[in-house]
């Protein structure tokens, strides 16, 4: 029985910068396939840099069983490329993809990719081995769990497993990565990306996220969270690490037994995550022992600049606590990015200036205003494709927060996008803050901050093209 997880070539995402991430779940995958004693092995062919011809040698060269990927929706379209290429290179080989795109578009995806043959809807631990081993015993799939695939014309769906405890699974299988070929270039380089736990207790109505872990907040132990941290910075030098979690911050508790644990063994890294800014105020007690521990940045929510758009978006922060966490974090000389979304429903050029002023105001670090972008299995998804804001057939290599995809009540695709660029200049334009922020002692502002100039000047490039979107 072979199996092999792919990590396919992938178009860069401009506002991430020069970066290449880590494909964490399929190395989790692997952890629990190795645990149950079934041969796999990752192949990273976008931190290979194998390119779709070497991806197709590659895979002919092994010619596995069983070909499992994971799908979010940005890259969609390379997805499908691989999935093609596969195919053709081991037209033996079941193939799966698994991953929250795929699990809010099961009928839509099978009926648009014949070469793929099953989907896994959402986690995927209590999903692989069952698979590996129905595939290895030629049983049929009726008895794999969370999985659709076709039959005689009808795609057939077996029952859900119940989700996952984070502090049951193996270590992901690092060594089955290439270690050395993960960076990120504005955080200083070398890079991996860890979890410490599963979902968000909080149902904004943009996010995909919490749909698809099914709700509520499941933690990893701490211990294998501090373990997985030493791995990847002692043994690997991967001294840059995110936290992957949809809210890292939940739990004061599980924060300080991480941090101690990095401290007690001394691993020396660069940590940050992304978090809500009320629960930065309500843990604020712990922000030293996360600065001594590494926390150098933080990604904050913050989405509009009223109470009222944030309630509309069931939110559940107020102005306050936003600016008190923003406060706070400089205090502690921990960097802050504001996260704000443009272009929605309500928005207008009056809102668009409300947002500057108050990022003005904020003082955040790092003020990142992202496009009204909503990912099939979020809760407002739905009437969007309804009402006829999402232009079908979709193009899902533009759901990456930087294209506009919907017109407002108030202002034209064109009307956003420009507003958006006329926001990311005057803000980062701004001398004072130039200065500021070039010529800081801390580090990450000034990479940072040199990172976000770079994503402006290609911004203003690609307005040179006559479409946006």
């Amino acid at each position: 029985m072979r199996v092999l997880l792919v990590e396919p070539p992938k178009t860069p995402w401009l506002m991430m910068g020069d970066v290449v991430a880590l494909p964490l779940g399929l190395a989790q995958l692997a952890g629990c396939l190795e645990e149950a004693g079934i041969g796999v092995e990752v192949l990273d062919a976008n931190a290979l840099d194998l390119g779709l011809t070497g991806l197709g040698q590659a895979i002919g060269e092994r010619q596995p069983d069983l070909i499992g990927m994971t799908a979010f929706t940005p890259w969609m379209p390379d997805i499908a490329r691989a999935v093609r290429v596969a195919r053709q290179a081991a037209p033996q080989a079941l193939i799966a993809v698994g991953g929250p795109h795929v699990t809010f578009t099961v009928e839509e995806t099978l009926d648009s990719l014949p070469e793929l043959d099953i989907i896994a809807r959402g986690e995927g631990e209590r999903i692989i081995v069952p698979l590996a081993r129905a595939v290895e015993a030629g049983d049929g799939l009726d008895g794999v769990p969370g999985i659709s695939f076709r039959r005689d014309g009808q795609v057939v769906e077996t029952a859900q497993p119940a989700p996952v405890d984070p502090r049951t699974l193996p270590l992901p299988a690092f060594h089955l990565l290439p270690m050395e070929r993960y960076y990120f270039a504005s955080l200083g380089g070398p890079f991996a990306t860890i979890l410490a736990s599963r979902g968000c207790p909080f149902h904004c109505t943009f996010c995909s996220e919490w749909p698809f872990w099914r709700g509520g907040w499941r933690p990893y132990d701490p211990e294998h969270v501090v373990e997985q941290l030493d791995i990847v910075a002692t043994r690997y030098g991967r001294t840059n690490v995110w936290f992957g979690d949809d809210c890292f911050n939940v739990d004061g508790d599980h924060l300080a037994a991480i941090c101690e644990g990095i401290l007690e063994r001394g691993i020396e890294l660069n940590w940050y995550y992304q978090g809500r800014a009320d629960l930065v105020v309500k843990h604020k007690e712990l922000l030293p022992l996360m600065r001594r521990a590494g926390n150098r940045m933080v990604q904050l929510g913050i989405e509009a600049s009223n109470d009222e758009q944030r309630r509309a978006l069931n939110k559940q922060l107020e102005t306050a606590a936003a600016e008190e966490a923003i406060r706070l974090l400089r205090a502690n000389d921990i960097v802050c990015q504001a996260m704000m979304i443009v272009g929605l429903r309500d928005d207008s050029p009056k809102t668009f200036e409300e947002k500057v002023r108050f990022v003005k105001k904020l003082d955040a670090d790092f003020p990142v205003f992202l496009v009204y972008t909503l990912f099939p299995g979020a809760q407002d998804y739905g009437r969007a494709i309804a009402e006829g804001w999402i232009e079908l057939p979709a193009n899902y290599a533009h759901h990456d927060m930087a294209h506009v995809l919907m017109p407002t009540e108030h202002m034209s695709r064109q009307q956003i996008w420009n507003y958006t660029r006329w926001a990311w200049t005057t803000v980062y334009l701004d001398p004072i803050k130039l200065a500021r922020n070039l010529f800081s002692r801390n580090q990450w502002r000034r990479q940072n901050w040199r990172g976000m100039l770079v994503y402006i000047g290609k911004q203003t490039a690609r307005n040179l093209v006559p479409r946006f979107w």
